[in-house]
């Protein structure tokens, strides 16, 4: 291609990549499967069934087999991460939101327990950009919608198929509920308030289209870390074991405490109460005089991360933010005993993922490594990482596979080494202290890691000796690091733009790694691209796809030094930490509107093919393996799979690199 007519390509390609472009678009891409996400809602218990949200689905595990729990169903998809569910008779409503001011209700059927049925959903109980749904809850044949910025709205269950919400007195709820609890005409909301306090509330839904807030309260967030509201009391659990009388809802008065290891959860079994969450194992009291609760044991337990408790029969169901549903036979509860663990498929809150040997390997970020079926998302492995059971001292973010190996970046540490040549049983093998690393690739006998807390830093750590990791350059940087990314003898940074640096921070940064123990930089490119949050290479035809703040951007490679942008696909609006992924003859742009499938057979004029919601939130990371699936890692809305097939990858209809010369 001669110059001027590269030329004459790239403004053809920057005049049409505008909004216009959707109007080209067919239907949505094929989603096979999603799995996983946030297990923000309490799960719901229907005899031997039980209902866990996660992400933007149910999963129905049954547990007639307490020792052998089996997941039966998953519904479909419903637009958000769920965050909160209720149930009225035959019907089960789960809240959800977006991250784009997107909120609504989903409405299930559960007539089959075994099968519930997504039959619609509500997304207009106002009229606003800024919904922020915090939770539902059913109470006096009435649903209530709490929203942190609107206040509560309420329907009537006549027809529970189809609620309709209409705006109560209550037009703010200034506290992020995380537990709705109806108690006969009383609902009763607790959570953490904005200065570090926990709050527990009470509404008064007598008259059910009338409801009002009758008392507020507000205890120490330390020594309560949160509450569990009960009839006439609430128990609070922090660094205190704290009885409250509420036998007059408008007054809370501490009854007793008691001083305890710390803990974020717990739960009540007759007359005893277990606390977990924080540090290891299950604390176990005795409430029996409920002036003065002691000490009765500790059971060993995986429960770090310990957020939700329901009963199903002799079962207390515990379930973890580390992927784990434990089955406890509290039929002794003073001994509590163990007979299950599940785990959860696709995780809760995967932030990476790569492939090994045909499996997918999905980062968890409070725990580690989870080696998956590629089709179902089935558990097949787990890896934890030995650090400190503390979420700061966690946040795994990003995973390489070499060889047999995993390479890590873990926020609180730095990073980690993996050995997978027993799949079934990962072990660490090394790990270096780097600590707040965030971004990384692996090349060689050397890893590359930079991170932006406490100060930029670009460091290469020699894993020749992977039980020996040894850091032997680093250098500091001027824009955070997004996404690192090293082809042939370069390495490809996508890095935010720092305020008033102008166009000498963000875009791309290119890295020459002639020496690989120690990076020069080469070049820097920032031609409208603002932050670059993602970066994919195609190494053949020497194409880099930059993913930025309001656009995807390719890039000629062909010479490191001197980068072009031949290409690009704009959207209108700015998003925050778009990702991108590129196989053959299609790109996939990620952004707050969802996935846009691109025809990039022409590179310098992507067309968008297909457009394709992901429940209103950027995900954290997409992989188009060369097997014709797309991988979607959305972190809270839980990890899809799509079917992309595209035959050979559309590699011989592809264009190369204007730089370089047409194939035969």
């Amino acid at each position: 291609m001669t110059p001027k007519l590269l030329a004459v390509a790239l403004l053809s390609a920057l005049a049409l990549a505008s909004p216009l472009q959707a109007a080209t678009q067919e239907s949505a891409l094929e989603l096979s499967l999603v799995r996983g996400g946030a297990v923000l809602a309490e799960p719901m218990v229907d005899g031997r069934y039980v209902q866990i949200a996660t992400g933007r689905v149910l999963a129905t595990w049954d547990y007639a087999k307490p020792t052998a729990p089996l997941r039966v169903a998953t519904t479909d998809p419903v637009d958000g991460a769920i965050n909160s569910m209720t149930r009225h008779g035959d019907y089960l409503y789960a809240g959800w939101r977006g991250h784009d001011g997107t909120s609504g209700v989903a409405i299930f059927s559960v007539a089959d327990p075994a099968k519930p049925v997504l039959l619609g959903q509500v997304d207009d109980y106002i009229d606003s950009d800024h919904k922020f749904m915090i939770g539902v809850v059913a109470a006096n044949d009435h649903l209530y919608l709490f929203d942190n910025n609107h206040g509560m709205f309420v329907s009537d269950l006549s027809d529970p198929a189809k609620p309709v919400f209409v705006r109560s007195s209550i037009l703010t709820t200034p506290t992020q509920y995380t537990k709705l609890v109806a108690d006969g005409n009383l609902i009763k909301a607790t959570g953490r308030s904005w200065i570090g306090g926990t709050v527990l509330d009470y509404y008064d839904v007598s008259a059910p289209d009338a409801p009002y807030k009758m008392a507020g309260h507000l205890v120490d967030g330390l020594d309560s870390f949160s509450l569990n509201p009960e009839p006439g009391m609430a128990i609070g659990i922090g660094n205190q074991l704290s009885i409250f009388d509420l036998s007059d809802p408008t007054q809370l008065i501490k009854r007793s405490y008691l001083d305890v290891p710390p803990a974020t959860s717990g739960a009540r079994v007759g007359s005893y109460f277990y606390s977990f969450g924080w540090g290891s194992g299950l604390d176990i009291w005795d409430l029996s005089n409920l002036d003065a609760p002691r000490a009765a044991g500790h059971f060993d337990l995986a429960a770090f991360g310990g957020r939700h408790t329901v009963r199903t029969g002799k079962a207390l169901l515990l379930q973890t933010s580390t992927d784990l549903v434990h089955s406890i036979d509290v039929s002794t509860p003073a001994k509590p005993r163990r007979v299950a663990t599940a785990w959860l498929p696709g995780g809760v809150d995967a932030r990476d993922i790569a492939m090994y040997r045909g499996r997918a390997l999905l980062v968890q970020p409070n725990y580690g490594l989870m080696l998956s079926d590629p089709n179902t998302l089935s558990p097949l492995s787990r890896f934890e990482a030995r650090l400190p059971e503390s979420m700061e001292g966690r946040s795994l973010e990003q995973v390489v596979v070499a060889g047999d190996r995993a390479y890590i970046a873990a926020w609180g540490f730095g990073l980690i080494n993996v050995d997978l040549s027993n799949p079934k049983q990962p072990v660490e093998i090394g790990h270096f202290s780097f600590p707040f690393a965030a971004v990384l690739d692996v090349k060689g006998d050397y890893a590359y890691v930079a991170k932006w807390t406490n100060g930029g830093l670009f460091g290469v750590i020699d894993v020749s000796d992977p039980a020996e990791p040894e850091l032997v350059w680093q250098d500091g940087l001027n824009g955070q690091p997004y996404r690192l990314k090293v082809d042939k003898q370069h390495a490809y940074l996508a890095e935010s733009q720092e305020p008033g640096s102008g166009t000498e921070t963000g875009g791309m940064r290119v890295f020459d790694l002639a020496n690989p123990a120690k990076p020069v930089e080469v070049a820097h490119l920032n031609q409208d691209c603002g932050h670059g949050f993602d970066i994919a290479i195609d190494s053949e035809v020497s194409l880099a796809y930059l993913a930025c703040q309001e656009s995807l951007q390719v890039i000629d490679i062909a010479n490191p030094k001197a980068p072009k942008v031949v290409g690009r696909y704009a959207t209108p609006g700015y998003s925050q930490f778009n990702k991108v992924a590129q196989r053959g003859d299609r790109a996939w742009y990620a952004n707050g509107d969802g996935l846009h499938e691109l025809d990039v057979s022409d590179p310098t004029h992507p067309v968008l093919v297909k457009l394709t919601g992901l429940g209103h939130q950027v995900p954290q990371r997409l992989l188009a393996p060369a097997d014709g699936r797309l991988y979607v890692v959305g972190g809270e809305t839980g990890v899809h799979i799509f079917s992309t097939p595209q035959g050979d990858g559309g590699k011989g209809s592809r264009l190369p690199s204007p730089s370089q010369p047409r194939r035969p």
